[in-house]
């Protein structure tokens, strides 16, 4: 594969951030613009950040320098004139990206028949394409439709809805065909959109191997996910009526929810086989193996930032429940790690563990494991058991540990060991699952606890290391 120089736009959105990862990997040289980079420095130091506004040619200018290939993947949804600015958008980059000479533009835009009434959301999406090829510099345009992925705005809220609520009304847009594609796969078509060996301008319809119902989709999740869900159909639901609801229910903004939903009443699914001629070595798979995979894969990806457009409620990541406690020492980064991967065997390692006694009895009610203080001799390696705990990873600056007990979804606990110039710092994570409502109550209700519980274990950790290094130093 040539390596080339890119430029990824909207690089702090949901797409841009599996994309970016993914060119690196690859060899490619990245560069990458928002309105706001500082942040994408600080997840890839490895890329260039510059600033830029894409209603404004000027800061397009040094984007674009010396750049073959450009992403671009900027769209909004918010406000009654979303549309007009991004045809405006679309137009001044086109402008630019000609004047800078850049060879291809690769644009994410969204599936959905011409010939249909499409929504003001796909409609636009259609419009930025067209502006975009209409200049002189090649353009690939991939149309997708939902995106199976944690972050993706559309499936995000089809997951918030089916853990929340055990009963769902059905409105009509329940029922219209959509052709999801996994993450992974979307990015797969990304990647090679840059060097394929393709001329003039396309238009590339891409999707996983299931044409589904967003009806489908739902009890599909519940299915993988473990929880019953009902569904409840109505004549009559608007999209306006639903997105106050989906308001009510999840975390998704109104203003994006209403055209997220207005655009579900289009069928969105591939209907030629441009894709597979063009991109011959990648094979999509379907539905419940990409939510598979992504229900799989979340815990290892804790470090990729949720979407900005589905802002967490307090307290959670990336449809997670956490509870973080960071705590400052002087103890050297490499004696908190060697603390860190001691603990288990021992029941002086939890704070109030008169608390802990009483959740192992619950545990034992329940037919669970119950709380064991036990430990394999030697060190510590994943699939460890360690007291209820298994252990997932293990690193010097890293450990992290599943819960066996019994719970209305699954939990872990993590540490990690950041350097400072007089010390370190002890972030410890705790995270939670929920599967369904009963996950939900079940957080909530002993929060009370776990804040102090945790908060406390933190400290004595990171207590323990200064004590051993101030024995070591004195010995």
């Amino acid at each position: 594969m040539e390596k080339k120089r890119v430029l990824v736009t909207g690089a702090t959105g949901y797409v841009a951030s599996r994309l970016i990862p993914a060119l690196l990997d690859n060899g490619h040289r990245v560069r990458a613009t928002s309105r706001h980079p500082e942040p994408l420095m600080r997840r890839h130091p490895q890329i260039e950040a510059v600033p830029s506004d894409m209603l404004d040619a000027a800061s397009l200018k040094g984007a674009l320098e010396e750049t073959q290939v450009a992403y671009y993947l900027v769209h909004s949804m918010a406000g009654k004139d979303f549309a007009a600015k991004d045809r405006k958008a679309a137009s001044v980059f086109a402008t630019a990206a000609e004047a800078a000479g850049i060879k291809r533009i690769v644009y994410l835009g969204g599936l959905g028949s011409s010939e249909d009434k499409l929504s003001s959301h796909l409609t636009s999406r259609h419009e930025v394409g067209e502006i975009l090829a209409r200049g002189p510099v090649q353009t690939i345009e991939l149309r997708a439709a939902i995106v199976i992925g944690a972050g993706s705005v559309a499936f995000e809220m089809l997951r918030y809805l089916t853990e929340r609520l055990p009963v769902m009304i059905a409105p009509r847009w329940l029922s219209t065909k959509i052709q999801p594609i996994a993450e992974s796969d979307l990015v797969d078509y990304l990647l090679a959109a840059a060097t394929a060996e393709v001329e003039g301008d396309r238009i590339v319809e891409i999707g996983g191997t299931d044409i589904v119902t967003y009806r489908d989709m739902i009890l599909a999740y519940a299915k993988e996910r473990g929880l019953r869900r009902g569904i409840i159909g109505v004549p009559v639901l608007t999209p306006n009526l639903s997105s106050y609801w989906i308001k009510l229910v999840t975390p998704i903004p109104t203003s994006i929810a209403r055209p997220l939903i207005d655009g579900l009443k289009n069928e969105v699914v591939v209907t030629d086989d441009s894709a597979a001629k063009l991109f011959p070595g990648i094979s999509p798979g379907g539905y419940r193996n990409a939510v598979r995979h992504l229900l799989k894969e979340q815990i290892g990806r804790l470090e990729v930032a949720t979407a900005p457009d589905v802002p967490p409620w307090p307290g959670t990541f990336d449809s997670l429940f956490v509870g973080r406690q960071w705590v400052r020492s002087n103890a050297p980064p490499a004696r908190m790690g060697e603390v860190i991967a001691s603990i288990g065997g021992d029941p002086r390692w939890y704070p109030l563990r008169w608390t802990w006694w009483v959740r192992a009895r619950l545990d034992d009610l329940f037919g669970g494991t119950g709380l064991r203080w036990e430990r394999p001799e030697g060190d510590l390696k994943p699939g460890s058991r360690v007291d209820w705990w298994t252990v997932r990873d293990i690193a010097p600056d890293r450990l992290l540990l599943r819960a066996e007990i019994k719970a209305p979804g699954e939990a872990w606990l993590e540490w990690r060991v950041v350097s400072l110039e007089n010390g370190c710092e002890l972030r410890q994570t705790a995270y939670f699952r929920p599967r369904g409502a009963a996950g939900h109550l079940y957080w909530w209700g002993l929060y009370p606890f776990h804040a102090p519980i945790f908060r406390r274990m933190a400290v004595g950790l990171a207590r323990r290391a200064e004590e051993q290094s101030l024995q070591s130093s004195r010995g």
